[in-house]
Protein backbone atom coordinates (compact mmCIF):
# COMPACT_ATOMS: atom_id res chain seq x y z
CA UNK A 1 0.00 0.00 0.00
CA UNK A 2 1.17 3.14 -0.39
CA UNK A 3 0.32 6.63 -0.10
CA UNK A 4 -0.28 9.63 -2.79
CA UNK A 5 2.37 11.90 -2.71
CA UNK A 6 0.26 14.66 -4.48
CA UNK A 7 -2.27 14.76 -1.65
CA UNK A 8 -1.95 15.12 2.36
CA UNK A 9 -2.66 12.00 4.27
CA UNK A 10 -6.01 12.56 5.88
CA UNK A 11 -5.95 11.77 9.91
CA UNK A 12 -8.31 8.75 10.19
CA UNK A 13 -11.07 9.47 13.30
CA UNK A 14 -12.97 6.40 15.08
CA UNK A 15 -15.64 7.89 17.69
CA UNK A 16 -14.60 11.40 16.63
CA UNK A 17 -11.09 11.35 18.03
CA UNK A 18 -8.24 10.71 15.75
CA UNK A 19 -7.67 6.68 15.96
CA UNK A 20 -3.48 6.56 16.20
CA UNK A 21 -3.91 9.59 19.43
CA UNK A 22 -6.25 6.71 20.73
CA UNK A 23 -4.40 3.81 20.54
CA UNK A 24 -1.01 5.22 21.40
CA UNK A 25 -2.68 6.57 24.43
CA UNK A 26 -4.26 3.11 25.44
CA UNK A 27 -0.46 1.39 24.43
CA UNK A 28 0.30 0.13 27.74
CA UNK A 29 -2.86 -1.97 28.71
CA UNK A 30 -3.26 -3.07 24.76
CA UNK A 31 0.06 -4.67 24.78
CA UNK A 32 -0.84 -6.31 28.03
CA UNK A 33 -3.79 -7.37 26.69
CA UNK A 34 -1.85 -8.69 23.87
CA UNK A 35 1.15 -10.29 25.93
CA UNK A 36 -1.67 -12.31 27.85
CA UNK A 37 -3.75 -13.52 24.85
CA UNK A 38 -0.73 -14.88 22.80
CA UNK A 39 0.64 -16.34 26.38
CA UNK A 40 -2.46 -18.21 26.53
CA UNK A 41 -3.60 -19.12 23.05
CA UNK A 42 0.02 -19.81 21.49
CA UNK A 43 1.07 -23.34 22.76
CA UNK A 44 4.90 -22.35 22.96
CA UNK A 45 4.59 -18.96 24.82
CA UNK A 46 2.68 -21.03 27.46
CA UNK A 47 6.04 -22.62 27.65
CA UNK A 48 8.03 -19.13 28.67
CA UNK A 49 8.92 -18.03 31.97
CA UNK A 50 7.41 -14.98 33.13
CA UNK A 51 10.83 -13.08 32.55
CA UNK A 52 10.77 -13.61 28.89
CA UNK A 53 7.28 -12.37 28.64
CA UNK A 54 7.87 -9.46 30.64
CA UNK A 55 11.02 -8.24 28.93
CA UNK A 56 11.29 -9.93 25.48
CA UNK A 57 7.62 -10.63 24.30
CA UNK A 58 6.52 -7.34 25.75
CA UNK A 59 9.00 -5.44 24.06
CA UNK A 60 8.60 -6.97 20.68
CA UNK A 61 4.52 -6.70 20.75
CA UNK A 62 4.92 -2.83 21.69
CA UNK A 63 7.17 -2.16 18.87
CA UNK A 64 4.89 -4.03 16.08
CA UNK A 65 1.88 -1.50 17.93
CA UNK A 66 3.93 1.51 17.38
CA UNK A 67 4.82 0.75 14.16
CA UNK A 68 0.71 0.30 13.00
CA UNK A 69 0.53 3.79 15.19
CA UNK A 70 2.93 4.90 12.82
CA UNK A 71 0.99 3.92 9.47
CA UNK A 72 -2.25 5.02 10.89
CA UNK A 73 -0.49 8.68 10.95
CA UNK A 74 0.95 8.99 7.81
CA UNK A 75 -0.95 6.09 5.97
CA UNK A 76 2.92 5.15 4.64
CA UNK A 77 4.03 1.75 3.70
CA UNK A 78 6.80 0.81 6.57
CA UNK A 79 10.36 1.54 5.05
CA UNK A 80 12.65 -1.68 5.54
CA UNK A 81 14.67 -0.07 8.72
CA UNK A 82 11.60 0.44 10.59
CA UNK A 83 10.90 -3.48 10.16
CA UNK A 84 14.21 -4.69 11.34
CA UNK A 85 13.53 -5.14 15.49
CA UNK A 86 10.76 -7.57 14.17
CA UNK A 87 13.40 -9.65 12.03
CA UNK A 88 15.96 -9.87 14.90
CA UNK A 89 12.96 -11.22 17.24
CA UNK A 90 12.44 -13.31 14.74
CA UNK A 91 15.94 -13.95 14.22
CA UNK A 92 16.34 -15.21 18.11
CA UNK A 93 13.24 -17.10 17.77
CA UNK A 94 14.10 -19.62 15.59
CA UNK A 95 18.05 -20.06 17.40
CA UNK A 96 15.56 -21.25 20.28
CA UNK A 97 13.93 -23.39 18.11
CA UNK A 98 10.54 -21.48 18.70
CA UNK A 99 8.04 -23.42 15.61
CA UNK A 100 7.42 -20.56 12.88
CA UNK A 101 3.96 -20.86 13.18
CA UNK A 102 3.67 -20.10 16.66
CA UNK A 103 5.32 -17.01 15.91
CA UNK A 104 3.24 -16.10 12.99
CA UNK A 105 -0.21 -17.03 14.79
CA UNK A 106 0.80 -14.63 17.36
CA UNK A 107 0.90 -11.86 15.64
CA UNK A 108 -2.29 -13.01 13.62
CA UNK A 109 -3.83 -13.05 17.20
CA UNK A 110 -2.38 -9.50 17.65
CA UNK A 111 -3.78 -7.80 15.37
CA UNK A 112 -7.11 -9.51 15.33
CA UNK A 113 -7.16 -8.21 18.68
CA UNK A 114 -5.82 -4.60 17.81
CA UNK A 115 -9.35 -4.64 15.22
CA UNK A 116 -11.78 -6.11 17.75
CA UNK A 117 -10.33 -2.89 20.21
CA UNK A 118 -11.05 -0.05 17.52
CA UNK A 119 -14.46 -1.92 16.08
CA UNK A 120 -15.17 -1.54 19.91
CA UNK A 121 -14.51 2.97 19.74
CA UNK A 122 -16.58 3.51 16.12
CA UNK A 123 -19.99 4.59 15.74
CA UNK A 124 -22.20 3.74 13.39
CA UNK A 125 -20.75 6.85 11.00
CA UNK A 126 -17.15 5.20 10.71
CA UNK A 127 -17.35 2.90 7.90
CA UNK A 128 -14.91 4.90 5.47
CA UNK A 129 -12.85 5.24 8.77
CA UNK A 130 -13.15 1.61 9.48
CA UNK A 131 -12.58 0.41 5.59
CA UNK A 132 -9.65 2.59 5.68
CA UNK A 133 -8.06 1.09 8.57
CA UNK A 134 -8.47 -2.58 7.65
CA UNK A 135 -6.51 -1.81 4.89
CA UNK A 136 -3.61 -0.09 6.98
CA UNK A 137 -4.02 -3.12 9.19
CA UNK A 138 -4.01 -5.74 6.62
CA UNK A 139 -0.39 -3.69 5.05
CA UNK A 140 0.66 -3.76 8.51
CA UNK A 141 0.29 -7.67 8.82
CA UNK A 142 1.52 -7.90 5.22
CA UNK A 143 4.70 -6.17 6.53
CA UNK A 144 5.59 -7.42 9.59
CA UNK A 145 4.99 -11.67 8.54
CA UNK A 146 7.17 -11.15 5.62
CA UNK A 147 9.63 -8.96 8.65
CA UNK A 148 8.88 -12.42 10.64
CA UNK A 149 10.11 -14.65 7.77
CA UNK A 150 13.13 -12.94 6.82
CA UNK A 151 14.11 -13.26 10.06
CA UNK A 152 13.58 -17.18 10.44
CA UNK A 153 15.26 -16.97 6.88
CA UNK A 154 16.41 -20.25 4.35
CA UNK A 155 19.38 -21.13 6.53
CA UNK A 156 16.86 -21.30 10.00
CA UNK A 157 15.95 -24.56 10.44
CA UNK A 158 11.87 -24.22 11.19
CA UNK A 159 11.11 -25.96 13.24
CA UNK A 160 7.63 -28.98 13.45
CA UNK A 161 4.98 -29.61 15.61
CA UNK A 162 6.97 -32.61 16.48
CA UNK A 163 9.86 -30.48 17.73
CA UNK A 164 7.60 -28.57 19.59
CA UNK A 165 6.31 -31.64 21.41
CA UNK A 166 9.50 -32.22 22.22
CA UNK A 167 10.40 -29.32 24.11
CA UNK A 168 7.12 -29.22 25.74
CA UNK A 169 7.24 -32.76 26.70
CA UNK A 170 11.08 -31.38 28.54
CA UNK A 171 9.91 -28.41 30.48
CA UNK A 172 6.99 -30.69 31.78
CA UNK A 173 10.06 -33.30 33.29
CA UNK A 174 12.46 -30.87 34.20
CA UNK A 175 10.12 -29.01 36.46
CA UNK A 176 7.71 -31.94 37.56
CA UNK A 177 4.94 -30.08 36.60
CA UNK A 178 2.03 -31.65 34.63
CA UNK A 179 4.01 -34.35 33.10
CA UNK A 180 0.94 -37.00 32.50
CA UNK A 181 -1.20 -33.98 31.05
CA UNK A 182 1.91 -32.48 28.83
CA UNK A 183 2.56 -36.41 27.62
CA UNK A 184 -1.09 -36.94 26.34
CA UNK A 185 -1.58 -33.39 24.96
CA UNK A 186 1.92 -33.63 22.62
CA UNK A 187 1.14 -37.41 22.15
CA UNK A 188 5.12 -38.46 23.47
CA UNK A 189 4.76 -41.38 25.70
CA UNK A 190 6.96 -41.68 28.44
CA UNK A 191 9.57 -43.76 28.76
CA UNK A 192 10.24 -46.03 32.11
CA UNK A 193 13.94 -44.24 32.21
CA UNK A 194 15.84 -41.27 30.74
CA UNK A 195 19.64 -40.59 30.05
CA UNK A 196 19.90 -36.74 31.66
CA UNK A 197 22.03 -35.39 29.96
CA UNK A 198 24.09 -31.94 31.00
CA UNK A 199 26.15 -30.82 28.16
CA UNK A 200 28.76 -28.20 27.26
CA UNK A 201 30.45 -27.52 24.08
CA UNK A 202 33.04 -25.13 23.05
CA UNK A 203 33.21 -22.73 20.25
CA UNK A 204 34.21 -24.25 16.83
CA UNK A 205 36.29 -22.44 14.17
CA UNK A 206 33.61 -21.63 12.14
CA UNK A 207 31.98 -19.45 14.94
CA UNK A 208 35.07 -17.80 15.46
CA UNK A 209 35.99 -17.05 11.92
CA UNK A 210 35.45 -13.54 10.55
CA UNK A 211 34.64 -15.11 7.19
CA UNK A 212 31.22 -17.03 8.08
CA UNK A 213 28.30 -16.20 9.48
CA UNK A 214 28.14 -16.72 12.98
CA UNK A 215 24.99 -17.09 13.24
CA UNK A 216 24.67 -20.14 10.27
CA UNK A 217 27.52 -22.15 12.42
CA UNK A 218 25.87 -22.17 15.59
CA UNK A 219 22.58 -23.48 14.00
CA UNK A 220 24.86 -26.14 11.90
CA UNK A 221 26.51 -27.17 15.42
CA UNK A 222 23.11 -27.50 16.96
CA UNK A 223 20.94 -29.53 14.24
CA UNK A 224 24.44 -31.96 14.88
CA UNK A 225 24.07 -32.24 18.55
CA UNK A 226 20.55 -32.59 18.08
CA UNK A 227 20.87 -35.66 15.63
CA UNK A 228 23.73 -37.51 17.36
CA UNK A 229 21.61 -37.16 20.60
CA UNK A 230 18.59 -38.83 18.62
CA UNK A 231 20.60 -41.61 17.61
CA UNK A 232 21.17 -43.02 21.26
CA UNK A 233 17.51 -43.48 22.49
CA UNK A 234 14.51 -45.32 21.72
CA UNK A 235 12.63 -42.42 20.67
CA UNK A 236 14.53 -38.58 19.58
CA UNK A 237 15.67 -36.84 22.51
CA UNK A 238 13.79 -34.33 24.43
CA UNK A 239 15.54 -30.74 25.41
CA UNK A 240 16.87 -27.25 24.96
CA UNK A 241 20.12 -27.09 22.91
CA UNK A 242 22.30 -24.37 21.73
CA UNK A 243 25.46 -23.57 20.44
CA UNK A 244 26.99 -24.08 23.60
CA UNK A 245 25.54 -27.24 25.26
CA UNK A 246 22.20 -27.50 27.19
CA UNK A 247 20.30 -30.28 28.47
CA UNK A 248 18.81 -33.38 27.28
CA UNK A 249 16.41 -36.52 27.99
CA UNK A 250 17.03 -39.57 26.12
CA UNK A 251 14.11 -42.30 26.39
CA UNK A 252 15.69 -45.67 27.20
CA UNK A 253 14.47 -48.94 25.31
CA UNK A 254 12.27 -50.74 27.90
CA UNK A 255 14.84 -53.90 28.85
CA UNK A 256 17.76 -51.27 28.82
CA UNK A 257 19.66 -50.58 31.79
CA UNK A 258 19.30 -51.45 35.07
CA UNK A 259 18.87 -48.51 37.30
CA UNK A 260 21.62 -49.59 39.98
CA UNK A 261 23.92 -51.01 36.67
CA UNK A 262 23.78 -48.53 33.65
CA UNK A 263 27.18 -47.96 33.20
CA UNK A 264 28.61 -50.91 31.77
CA UNK A 265 25.38 -51.01 29.52
CA UNK A 266 25.42 -51.01 26.02
CA UNK A 267 23.46 -47.93 25.03
CA UNK A 268 25.33 -46.14 27.81
CA UNK A 269 28.94 -47.19 25.73
CA UNK A 270 26.69 -46.08 22.50
CA UNK A 271 25.86 -42.96 24.32
CA UNK A 272 30.08 -41.85 25.05
CA UNK A 273 30.28 -43.04 22.09
CA UNK A 274 28.44 -41.00 19.87
CA UNK A 275 29.57 -37.99 22.08
CA UNK A 276 32.96 -38.82 21.01
CA UNK A 277 32.12 -38.84 17.49
CA UNK A 278 30.43 -35.62 17.80
CA UNK A 279 33.77 -34.07 18.86
CA UNK A 280 34.91 -34.90 15.37
CA UNK A 281 32.02 -33.93 13.63
CA UNK A 282 31.63 -30.38 14.97
CA UNK A 283 35.15 -29.67 15.25
CA UNK A 284 35.22 -28.52 19.46
CA UNK A 285 35.62 -30.38 22.52
CA UNK A 286 32.39 -31.51 24.19
CA UNK A 287 32.07 -32.61 28.02
CA UNK A 288 28.75 -33.95 29.32
CA UNK A 289 27.78 -35.07 32.82
CA UNK A 290 25.33 -38.03 32.68
CA UNK A 291 23.03 -39.39 35.35
CA UNK A 292 19.62 -41.79 34.99
CA UNK A 293 16.21 -41.27 36.45
CA UNK A 294 12.60 -42.48 36.28
CA UNK A 295 10.13 -39.32 35.45
CA UNK A 296 9.35 -38.68 39.05
CA UNK A 297 13.18 -38.22 39.65
CA UNK A 298 14.02 -36.00 36.41
CA UNK A 299 13.59 -32.92 37.73
CA UNK A 300 16.49 -33.17 40.63
CA UNK A 301 18.96 -36.02 38.18
CA UNK A 302 18.84 -32.38 35.82
CA UNK A 303 20.10 -30.16 38.77
CA UNK A 304 22.79 -32.91 39.99
CA UNK A 305 23.55 -33.38 35.90
CA UNK A 306 24.13 -29.55 35.76
CA UNK A 307 26.27 -29.53 39.19
CA UNK A 308 28.68 -31.97 38.29
CA UNK A 309 29.16 -30.49 35.11
CA UNK A 310 30.12 -27.49 36.76
CA UNK A 311 32.57 -29.37 38.58
CA UNK A 312 33.89 -31.24 36.01
CA UNK A 313 34.60 -28.28 34.05
CA UNK A 314 36.06 -26.33 37.36
CA UNK A 315 38.30 -29.05 37.20
CA UNK A 316 39.32 -29.17 34.22
CA UNK A 317 37.60 -31.66 32.77
CA UNK A 318 37.09 -29.78 28.33
CA UNK A 319 36.09 -33.59 27.06
CA UNK A 320 34.30 -36.74 27.53
CA UNK A 321 31.30 -38.65 29.52
CA UNK A 322 31.71 -38.09 33.23
CA UNK A 323 29.22 -39.11 36.21
CA UNK A 324 28.77 -38.60 39.92
CA UNK A 325 30.88 -41.69 40.47
CA UNK A 326 33.73 -40.15 38.62
CA UNK A 327 33.78 -36.89 40.79
CA UNK A 328 32.31 -37.97 43.79
CA UNK A 329 35.48 -36.93 45.70
CA UNK A 330 35.77 -33.43 43.77
CA UNK A 331 31.68 -33.34 44.21
CA UNK A 332 31.52 -33.70 47.99
CA UNK A 333 34.53 -31.07 48.32
CA UNK A 334 32.32 -28.58 46.34
CA UNK A 335 29.46 -28.47 48.22
CA UNK A 336 28.59 -25.66 50.41
CA UNK A 337 29.64 -25.54 53.98
CA UNK A 338 31.18 -23.05 56.88
CA UNK A 339 34.61 -24.74 56.34
CA UNK A 340 35.29 -24.55 53.11
CA UNK A 341 36.05 -20.79 53.60
CA UNK A 342 38.32 -22.02 56.24
CA UNK A 343 39.75 -24.71 53.96
CA UNK A 344 40.56 -22.28 51.12
CA UNK A 345 42.49 -20.02 53.09
CA UNK A 346 45.07 -22.32 53.42
CA UNK A 347 46.10 -21.70 49.84
CA UNK A 348 45.80 -18.07 50.55
CA UNK A 349 49.76 -17.29 50.74
CA UNK A 350 49.86 -18.53 47.12
CA UNK A 351 48.06 -15.42 45.88
CA UNK A 352 51.31 -13.82 45.77
CA UNK A 353 53.11 -16.01 43.41
CA UNK A 354 50.71 -17.12 39.99
CA UNK A 355 53.07 -19.27 38.89
CA UNK A 356 53.54 -21.58 42.12
CA UNK A 357 49.87 -21.43 42.55
CA UNK A 358 49.18 -22.79 39.41
CA UNK A 359 51.91 -25.58 39.44
CA UNK A 360 50.61 -26.66 42.76
CA UNK A 361 46.65 -27.20 40.80
CA UNK A 362 48.45 -29.04 37.77
CA UNK A 363 50.43 -30.78 40.50
CA UNK A 364 47.40 -32.17 42.05
CA UNK A 365 45.48 -32.25 38.89
CA UNK A 366 47.74 -34.42 37.59
CA UNK A 367 47.52 -37.04 40.27
CA UNK A 368 50.52 -36.16 42.11
CA UNK A 369 52.74 -36.57 38.78
CA UNK A 370 55.86 -34.34 38.79
CA UNK A 371 56.42 -35.21 34.96
CA UNK A 372 52.51 -34.35 33.81
CA UNK A 373 52.93 -31.26 35.38
CA UNK A 374 56.10 -30.01 33.88
CA UNK A 375 54.77 -31.13 30.11
CA UNK A 376 51.41 -29.64 30.86
CA UNK A 377 53.00 -26.37 31.97
CA UNK A 378 55.45 -26.71 29.38
CA UNK A 379 58.46 -26.11 32.08
CA UNK A 380 61.65 -28.05 33.08
CA UNK A 381 61.07 -30.84 36.01
CA UNK A 382 63.40 -29.15 38.14
CA UNK A 383 61.18 -25.81 37.83
CA UNK A 384 57.84 -28.02 38.94
CA UNK A 385 60.26 -29.52 42.24
CA UNK A 386 61.02 -25.75 42.83
CA UNK A 387 57.78 -24.39 42.87
CA UNK A 388 56.23 -27.18 45.20
CA UNK A 389 59.01 -26.67 47.63
CA UNK A 390 57.69 -23.23 47.63
CA UNK A 391 54.77 -23.86 47.71
CA UNK A 392 55.15 -26.23 51.12
CA UNK A 393 57.04 -23.28 52.67
CA UNK A 394 54.59 -20.70 52.04
CA UNK A 395 51.43 -22.77 53.23
CA UNK A 396 54.20 -24.27 56.23
CA UNK A 397 52.33 -27.76 54.77
CA UNK A 398 54.57 -30.70 53.53
CA UNK A 399 53.77 -31.91 49.66
CA UNK A 400 55.70 -35.29 50.69
CA UNK A 401 53.81 -36.22 53.66
CA UNK A 402 50.34 -38.45 52.66
CA UNK A 403 48.12 -35.80 55.53
CA UNK A 404 49.58 -32.69 54.24
CA UNK A 405 48.64 -33.73 50.77
CA UNK A 406 44.57 -34.68 51.99
CA UNK A 407 44.78 -31.31 52.95
CA UNK A 408 45.90 -29.28 50.57
CA UNK A 409 43.74 -30.89 48.26
CA UNK A 410 40.39 -30.74 49.97
CA UNK A 411 42.14 -26.55 49.93
CA UNK A 412 41.97 -26.54 46.39
CA UNK A 413 38.51 -28.05 46.13
CA UNK A 414 37.34 -25.24 48.05
CA UNK A 415 39.06 -22.68 46.80
CA UNK A 416 37.00 -23.94 43.54
CA UNK A 417 34.18 -24.49 45.60
CA UNK A 418 33.63 -20.92 46.22
CA UNK A 419 34.59 -20.17 42.43
CA UNK A 420 31.33 -22.36 41.51
CA UNK A 421 29.36 -20.25 44.02
CA UNK A 422 30.45 -17.33 42.49
CA UNK A 423 29.56 -18.10 39.51
CA UNK A 424 26.41 -18.85 40.20
CA UNK A 425 25.72 -15.60 41.78
CA UNK A 426 26.50 -13.53 38.81
CA UNK A 427 24.38 -15.62 36.25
Amino acid sequence: MSVNKELPFEPILVGGRSLADRLAQRTHPLVMATVDLVHRDVTFYRLLPDEALRNDVTTIVRRNLELFISMLRTGADLAPELLADISESARQRAQELVPLGEVLRAYHLAAGLWWETISEWAVPEDGVALARTGRLLNAYTAASTSAVLAGYGSDHATQTDEDSARRSLFVALSTGVDVDRVSDEVGIRLARLYWVVALHVERNDDESSTEVDTAVAERRKVRHLQRELDQVGRDKALGVLGSSGGAVLIPIVESEPAEGNWASSPQYLTLCRRLGDLEKVIGASTVAAVHIAAPVAVPAAVTQAREVLNVARKYGRTSGVVRLEDLAVEYQLTRPSAALPILADVLLPLESDSAVLETLESFIDSGFDRAATARQLHVHPNTVVYRLRKASSLTGLDLSSPKDLVRVTMALGARRAIGIEADASRT
